[in-house]
């Protein structure tokens, strides 16, 4: 049988054991905020004839057909809706270990092993996990890391060999399968080239021939998947109503400082929210555009820097911003930013930290290689910094398992932001608390007068308060 990985290597067991332990009590989570309109009362996954009868019509079809086999095997039990996202999360960090251990450097096994440790129990992958109708984003990086690393082992030496060939044909169909699941899957031909170029060194001939012949069939797939989307109302709909949120270049400038701001909840993930309460930036000169400019700007300059000693570093630099494009880029969105479309980017900027992070303790250590404690105390902080983010995941997701938890917290980091306010609201509502969400209807129609959702929430919760419907 053929192996893209060693089923005996240790580091995975401490891969799966960490990872299960830190996001067992995820499933204790319930449904929240868009599982009702996706999941529970989405009317596409109520059972397989209406499935099928829609799929000429419906967006994102791989990902509704595991929900409509969540609902076959769990109706509306959230545990096991739970129990899948972690099964996809735990795959997609083996996939990250696999795939950076094919750097093939001298430090790519601890590189790959601590970047996979980082991507399973980071807090900022929490949304993806945890938040089932984060599914979207984690069932496509699945899928897409797979491709990945199916098109590394079917593109290398002796890929004429009929085997590399099998793999090779098994990363179209997982690529496809992540297009079918969300569609930033797009930036999978982009993501090859940066592996190429930066982490192979091919160029030249040797890049011509391996692009004609190993590139060009998923350029074609995404020509084929832009040609489908064009083509689709619901997408044209979309397209348009996107395009009418807020002007374009209001959206770029306003999409740099949230680019900028996810990087910090990178390293501040106690900032972490369900809804970020982010500034529309008008002018280049409105802080803190410049500061934010100046960051990135200064990222992509290391990682030139970087480029020859360090090729990970460039590739990680290039992957986090890559896959940032099709959600933070040009075309604008309600929301400037959702920590689940950071989960793919993710994956580049965890490698980039422990690359230097690496690089830094070698130097240290030689430098001081008579200090034996020095070793000892680098490999301590490291290992609280791990105990810090596992820590701070299952805090996160205790705040899944009661949607007053989770507005609450949303509430006091986005204090002036209508829509957490009108939510906080509706929880108090459905636990019968008549008093708070009043209270909380009022405070988001205060922030926002013309919130036609928070009108209706506070004209019923009045009615139930004062017993007027009964």
């Amino acid at each position: 049988m053929m192996k893209i990985f060693k089923s005996s290597d240790p580091s995975v067991l401490w891969l799966v054991g960490i990872s299960l332990v830190v996001y067992a009590n995820s499933l204790l989570g319930e449904f929240q905020f868009d599982d009702y309109a996706s999941i529970v009362d989405n009317p596409h996954v109520s059972g397989g004839e209406i499935f099928i009868g829609h799929l000429d019509h419906m967006v994102r079809p791989v990902l509704y057909g595991t929900f409509l086999w969540d609902r076959f095997l769990f109706a509306d039990s959230a545990w096991g809706y739970h129990f899948i996202n972690i099964g996809l999360h735990l795959v997609s960090g083996l996939l990250v270990y696999w795939i950076v251990l094919r750097a093939r450097t001298d430090d790519s096994p601890s590189i790959a092993f601590w970047t996979a440790i980082i991507f399973l129990v980071h807090p900022l992958t929490t949304e993806t996990v945890t938040y089932l109708s984060g599914r979207a984003s984690g069932l496509m990086t699945c899928f897409y890391l797979l491709a990945f690393l199916l098109y590394l082992k079917g593109t290398e030496e002796g890929r004429r060999e009929a085997k590399h060939k099998v793999w090779f044909i098994a990363a179209m169909v997982a690529f496809l399968l992540a297009m079918a699941s969300k569609e930033t899957a797009v930036t999978f031909p982009l993501a090859l080239l940066l592996w190429d170029i930066l982490v192979r060194r091919l160029h030249g001939r040797a890049l011509g021939s391996l692009f004609l012949s190993c590139h060009v069939p998923f350029w074609s797939m995404v020509l084929v998947m832009a040609v489908a989307l064009w083509l689709h109302p619901r997408y044209v709909f979309l397209a348009d109503f996107s395009l009418g949120i807020r002007p374009i270049f209001d959206n770029v400038l306003s999409q740099v400082h949230a680019v900028a701001y996810a990087l910090l909840l990178f390293f501040a993930p106690w900032k972490q929210t369900f809804d970020h309460d982010l500034p529309l930036v008008h002018s280049i000169l409105q802080w803190p555009l410049l500061l934010d400019l100046m960051v990135l700007c200064g990222l992509i300059v290391g990682a030139l820097v970087a480029m020859r000693r360090l090729p990970l570093v460039a590739f990680g630099v290039g992957w986090f911003f890559l896959h940032l494009l099709p959600t933070n880029s040009i075309i604008p969105r309600n929301d400037l930013l959702s920590e689940r479309n950071l989960y793919l980017p993710s994956m580049g900027v965890f490698i980039v930290v422990m690359t230097v992070g690496l690089a830094i303790f070698n130097w240290v250590f030689r430098a001081t290689s008579w200090l034996p404690w020095v070793r000892t105390g680098c490999r301590s902080i490291g290992l609280a910094w791990i105990l810090v983010l596992c820590f701070l995941t299952v805090q996160r997701n205790a705040l899944y398992q009661d949607s007053v938890l989770l507005w609450s917290d949303t509430v006091h980091k986005s204090p002036q932001k209508a829509r957490p306010h009108n939510n906080l609201g509706h929880a108090y509502a459905l636990q019968g608390d008549w008093t708070h969400a009043i209270e909380e209807f009022r405070v988001a129609l205060t922030l926002q007068p013309d919130y036609v959702l928070a009108q209706e929430n506070l004209r019923e919760a009045y009615l139930f308060h004062v017993g007027r419907d009964k």
